[in-house]
This record gives structure tokens, C-alpha cells and sequence, in this order.
């Protein structure tokens, strides 16, 4: 469901309203900063991926058609950004033995595998969410990934907000299930 305010927001920032595109930067940019930090892993140029994000997203806001949540196109360009950001990095030449190239590659090896994990986390959970009743991960999906209230479950549905709760609580229990048939199967498949 597409926040009502965010829609306000937008009318007036296409309207030529420079508030409301301050009232935009100061609801997102905690979250802007936050993921571009993440993927930059540096301070002054997740900085620099924010403020061209920002402004990325300022000039594409005629052609945003209001069919998902601001806060996704938002993410959708930081993202992009913050990528280009690091493949426009030039490459440093450094001494293989030299402490700094040691520290790196330990970084880099670090980070390579803390994303092989989180892949591997979400293969699975997609696995698992994929063995529930379509209307159990449907409404696990809203609720987690989506990040939407029980009354926008209840809203997307149709269902009664007890219905909601009573099925997240029993989708929430068959994930458990389903999680751990799958990591019983993948460690018996790996021993």
C-alpha cells in the first residue's frame, strides 16, 4: 500500500514545492545513508551515493507512476548508485606482501563470504517459504519482507484481522518445520 503522505509529497514536489522535497530527503535519508554505507563501505562516498541518489530520484520523479511504495524507488536508486560507485573505483596497484594488500584481501574475503551466507539464507528461506500454502508465505512475505501491518494484511486479503494473526502464527510454525527438514537434508547432504 503506497503511503498517502508520500503521494502528497510527490504532487508537490512535481508542483515545484522545494519543502516538500526537503520533507522527502528528511523522512529517507537515515535509510538512504544506511544502505549506501552498506554496499560503499566508506563514509564519504555512501555521502556522495546519497546526495546523487537524491538527486537521481528528484529528476525521475515525472515518470514515477505511484505503483509501488516511494521508499522502493528510493532503495532501487541508491542501490543502483552506490554500484556504479564501486565500479568507477579505480584500481589500486599495492606490494602483495605489503601489510595494507594482506589487510584487503582479508577484508575482501570476509565480505565475499559474509554475502555467500546471506545468499545461501535466503536460497534457503525461499526454499522453505516455497513449500507453504501460497496464502501462508503470501501473507509471510507482507508481514516480513513488506514490513506491512496486520490491517494491511487484513486490507491486501480480505481476511479478518484474527483470521491474519492466527494464519502468520501457524505460517510462522510450518516455516520452523520446513527450515528444519531443509538444514537436516543439507547437513546430512554435506557430512
Amino acid at each position: 500500500m503506497i503511503n498517502n503522505d508520500d503521494i502528497a509529497l510527490i504532487k508537490s514536489i512535481r508542483a515545484g514545492d522545494a519543502t516538500a522535497l526537503a520533507q522527502v530527503i528528511d523522512k529517507y535519508q537515515h535509510m538512504a545513508y544506511t544502505l549506501a554505507i552498506s554496499i560503499v563501505k566508506n563514509k564519504e562516498e555512501a555521502e556522495e551515493v546519497t546526495q546523487d541518489a537524491f538527486f537521481k530520484a528528484y529528476k525521475a520523479i515525472d515518470q514515477y507512476k505511484g505503483d509501488s511504495e516511494l521508499s522502493t524507488l528510493l532503495y532501487r536508486i541508491i542501490y543502483n548508485t552506490a554500484i556504479s560507485k564501486i565500479r568507477s573505483r579505480k584500481p589500486t596497484t599495492a606490494d602483495l606482501d605489503s601489510k595494507e594488500a594482506i589487510e584487503q584481501d582479508a577484508l575482501n574475503f570476509g565480505d565475499n563470504l559474509n554475502r555467500l551466507e546471506i545468499q545461501e539464507r535466503k536460497m534457503i528461506l525461499k526454499k522453505a517459504l516455497s513449500r507453504l500454502k501460497e496464502d501462508d508465505a503470501y501473507i509471510m512475505i507482507l508481514y516480513y519482507y513488506k514490513e506491512q501491518s496486520i490491517d494491511e494484511i487484513e486490507q491486501a486479503t480480505g481476511l479478518g484481522k484474527s483470521n491474519v494473526k492466527i494464519k502468520l502464527h501457524r505460517a510462522r510454525k510450518q516455516l520452523q518445520k520446513e527450515l528444519k527438514l531443509i538444514l537436516c537434508h543439507e547437513l546430512k547432504s554435506f557430512i
